[in-house]
């Protein structure tokens, strides 16, 4: 590791804590203060130690996800390692709200703790006191002091679910005699997509340590079972998912004349945040469109209009299995668009606006035709040509699906890997 620039580094995040140390202690609860400080230090409880001590032959495996996103994205891998290599995992948060995510909805033994600030004490600390057998680090979070010692200790660095964004890209390059140094203390990129995996080596990584395994997000299947009210729609049915504010005028703009000019059209709608249900209720009332709360329909009844507002949180991804054509939200203002893996589960046509840059799996999908995208002023005339055309439906959604099929097992992937550098067969 660049000696000079490491010590550069070091000076930097230690005057950095000097001043984001008070501010983070005090706008945390009373009851939380005491536990996140001695944990950022490396100062775990002693559970822990007798968990991980060196005399237990079963590995310790230790994941960081930052915050609520990665913490989500790990929770199937998890459950993979439990059922195929440890049911010892301790996985560390940066954020409260990643913390609480992981205490809720990760399995009954997995430790949650604040990663320890990227000081060579904190880090020796955390090492001593969790003892793991590999570091897992979810997504790209580079932090160069606990890297090298896991290097020092002989503790395998491994990334899984890697990506470097366009934007850090450009960051890091200016910085490569340094991220070279950095990057050669892991010992395994698992990357998303092939431009990420060169990405990262043109930062600096030692090629022979960077494998594509996929998006652990391919590997996360909504519920396959379509809610009973939703199978009730009539059809064509055009289900646009997780829209944003200002978004609703432009895609209701095209239902109005959708609706006046397809029969038997239904449309659910779905708007991205609870806090907006009645924002985009209002807004509906405003266009003269009638429509129904799913929270007012009885499962055993009709919902009696053609348009569902999804007051609801959790249905969406299943919802979409009995769209015709699903549109994405989020791509038609600069939001960067929405998981368009969920429509591909079911094998659905999707449509997608302009921005869709948090998905670049997205320009896959459209260059194998599965996904279409059109800025406001041409979404009417896309949807109605899906709408009308079932033989175009049906090919579409038949590539979508297979690209999703053909991009699974991402996890499965990242499991023979870790088996692999842990010698477990």
């Amino acid at each position: 590791m660049h000696k000079p620039m490491f010590f550069i580094y070091r000076m930097l995040y230690f005057l950095a804590l000097l001043v984001i140390v008070p501010v983070e202690y005090f706008k945390r609860p009373k009851g939380l203060r005491r536990s996140w400080f001695l944990e950022r230090t490396g100062r775990y409880p002693v559970v822990l130690s007798r968990k991980a001590a060196p005399s237990d032959k079963t590995p310790t495996v230790w994941i960081h996800a930052v915050s609520v996103g990665e913490t989500i994205t790990a929770i199937s891998l998890i459950r993979r390692i439990i059922a195929e290599i440890t049911p010892n995992i301790i996985l560390s948060t940066v954020t409260d709200t990643g913390r609480q995510t992981a205490k809720e909805k990760l399995p009954d033994g997995v430790e949650v703790i604040y990663v320890p600030f990227d000081t060579p004490s904190a880090v020796r600390r955390a090492i001593k006191a969790i003892n793991p057998a590999v570091f897992i680090v979810m997504e790209t979070e580079l932090w160069p002091c606990i890297f090298k010692e896991m290097r020092r200790e002989n503790i395998p660095v491994v990334i899984l679910n890697g990506r470097i964004s366009e934007k850090s890209f450009k960051g890091y390059k200016k910085i490569r005699f340094f991220m070279k140094g950095v990057l050669r203390t892991v010992t395994l990129f698992g990357m998303q997509g092939a431009q990420y995996s060169e990405r990262i080596i043109a930062m600096g990584a030692d090629k022979a340590s960077v494998k594509t395994l996929g998006n652990f997000k391919f590997d996360t299947a909504p519920s396959p079972v379509i809610p009973p009210w939703a199978l009730r729609l009539s059809h064509p049915a055009l289900v646009i998912g997780s829209t944003h504010e200002k978004e609703e005028a432009i895609v209701l703009s095209a239902v109005k004349r959708l609706m006046a000019s397809i029969g038997g059209l239904s449309v659910v709608l779905a708007p991205r945040h609870p806090r907006r249900f009645d924002e985009v209720g209002a807004i509906l009332k405003s266009l003269d469109i009638p429509f129904v709360r799913r929270s007012e329909i009885v499962d055993t009844e009709e919902a009696g209009v053609s348009v569902v507002l999804l007051d609801t949180i959790g249905e969406l991804a299943s919802v979409y299995g009995v769209g015709d054509v699903c549109v994405m939200g989020g791509s038609f203002v600069p939001k960067g668009g929405h998981n368009l893996l969920e429509p591909a589960f079911w094998g659905k046509p999707i449509v997608c606006g302009p921005h869709m840059e948090n998905f670049p799996m997205a320009g896959e999908f459209m260059a194998a035709h599965a996904a279409v995208a059109t800025g406001a002023g041409g979404l009417y005339e896309v949807l109605f040509e899906l709408l009308s055309n079932e033989a175009k439906r049906i090919e579409m959604g038949k590539r979508a699906s297979e690209l999703y099929q053909r991009n699974s097992g991402a996890i499965s992937n990242a499991i023979r890997e870790l088996k692999t550098i842990m010698g477990i067969r």
